[in-house]
């Protein structure tokens, strides 16, 4: 009991060296391990500072009673009580388990307070589960980390004050204290990876290794450090790049293989993609190799996108389903456009633009079928708009996406690219008018 307390206390305080925290919350669950924390936390860090916070996932027949029973159990240890339930829909490619695991701490970062520190009950055999199944699916650095200690989280922090405490520790301090928890018959459901593990897997190494759980802590902490050092190599080769989401394909090639697929994993992440696992990224290392000036390469993963244009990366997220051939919409003044490419307005300008009356006639709106010819405003002479393009540099990927205006049969806007000369010069009389288009994928 007091060796559970001691190392708890450090866990605890290793949290608050990290951040200053306004009050606790708890992830609980109304199992073991999240209930020896939450009457821990009561008896160590005072009522009135932790909140227990349930998600109810709806997946199990008995759901609902285990929200009674934890709802039951806070008032039991004098602590406030906060619960939400989600709903579950499987995403192709992804687990249930991952997808509810995502659901639940999102769900977990709406719930938290400004500044509010949230603890799990994640302890030191859930980190030895955590580490071999990234190892059994190919993880590197970043991955085999583990479970990390303590992070930024949603508002505030989230921390596991018990990564350093076995299951062993925990399941006879919760007998001494004589507590009641919730026993989840799908852990038993051998289906499951980490329940494979958990009962086929690690008794064995545990037999064979008995401190094989130690050593994968210490491991875990070890690949933290190289990802740290890592991280600060990013940092330093990221500092030649003006914009992650635009990067200079010679600049990327002048560095070794390592510390490109370092740097792209940096860049996509800061971007807020999802980052590609290693057949992925190793891919798109590659094309950085093709050097054709008509080389147009393209990698995709899911949540994001590399392409190769004109000596330069473009990182984005997956373009949307684009209109169906052979689209028309409207645009007027009171009635901007909506689409997947984007959104046009009309409004005033403050000098040339196009003349009140083609405007009074309102606009269709089509994307480029091929052979379209344009004159924009002030130019000597009409080409073909994949020329105007072409020589703008718009990107490839983006020019069947760019929203062209029609008064009739003729073309007198590409977005907010250009208008056509004719339609702009057409009237003098009353005020002039501008297109915006706005809400679409960088186009250069």
């Amino acid at each position: 009991m007091e060796q559970f307390l001691q190392k708890l206390d450090h866990g605890l305080d290793q949290c608050s060296r990290r951040a200053d925290f306004n009050g606790i919350g708890v992830a609980f669950s109304g199992g073991l391990d999240s209930t020896l924390l939450l009457a821990a936390l009561a008896r160590s860090e005072g009522r009135s500072r932790v909140r227990a916070l349930h998600i109810n996932h709806g997946l199990h027949p008995e759901s609902e009673s285990w929200v009674e029973h934890c709802s039951q159990t806070a008032a039991k240890f004098g602590i406030a009580f906060n619960s939400r339930s989600i709903d579950i829909t499987k995403i192709a490619g992804q687990s249930l388990e991952a997808v509810a695991r995502q659901a639940r701490y999102a769900m977990l970062a709406e719930l938290m307070e400004p500044g509010e520190l949230l603890l799990t009950a994640h302890h030191r055999d859930d980190q030895l589960e955590t580490v071999l199944l990234r190892l059994l699916r190919g993880s590197g650095v970043k991955g085999l980390r583990g479970i990390s200690p303590n992070m930024p989280f949603g508002p505030g922090y989230l921390a596991r004050p018990m990564l350093e405490i076995s299951k062993d520790e925990i399941r006879n301090c919760a007998g001494l204290w004589g507590l009641n928890w919730i026993e989840d018959s799908s852990n038993r459901d051998q289906s499951f990876d980490r329940n494979y593990l958990r009962s086929e897997v690690i008794p064995q190494l545990q037999q064979r290794w008995p401190g094989v759980a130690i050593t994968a802590g210490r491991a875990a902490r070890q690949m933290a450090a190289a990802q740290e050092l890592l991280d600060f190599a990013a940092v330093i080769d990221s500092s030649k790049v003006e914009s992650p989401a635009r990067v200079s394909q010679a600049y990327l090639r002048g560095l070794s293989q390592s510390r490109r697929g370092n740097l792209l994993r940096y860049l996509i992440g800061g971007l807020g993609l999802s980052v590609p696992n290693a057949a992925q990224l190793n891919q798109l290392i590659s094309a950085l190799d093709v050097t054709r000036p008509d080389a147009q390469t393209q990698v995709q993963w899911p949540g994001g996108e590399g392409r190769i244009f004109r000596g330069q990366l473009y990182l984005f997220e997956p373009l949307t389903t684009a209109s169906a051939p052979g689209y028309e919409g409207r645009l007027e003044i009171s009635k901007p456009w909506q689409g997947p490419e984007g959104r046009l307005e009309l409004s005033q300008a403050d000098g040339v633009g196009l003349s009140e009356a083609w405007v009074a006639k309102g606009f269709t709106v089509r994307f480029r079928t091929g052979g379209e010819r344009f004159k924009p405003l002030d130019s000597a002479h009409s080409r073909k708009l994949k020329k105007w393009l072409q020589l703008a540099g718009i990107v490839p990927w983006m020019r069947q996406r760019i929203p062209l205006l029609y008064c009739d049969s003729m073309l007198v806007a590409v977005g907010d690219l250009w208008l056509s000369d004719e339609a702009c010069k057409a009237g003098t009389n009353g005020p002039s008018w501008q297109v915006t288009w706005t809400d679409h994928p960088s186009i250069d």
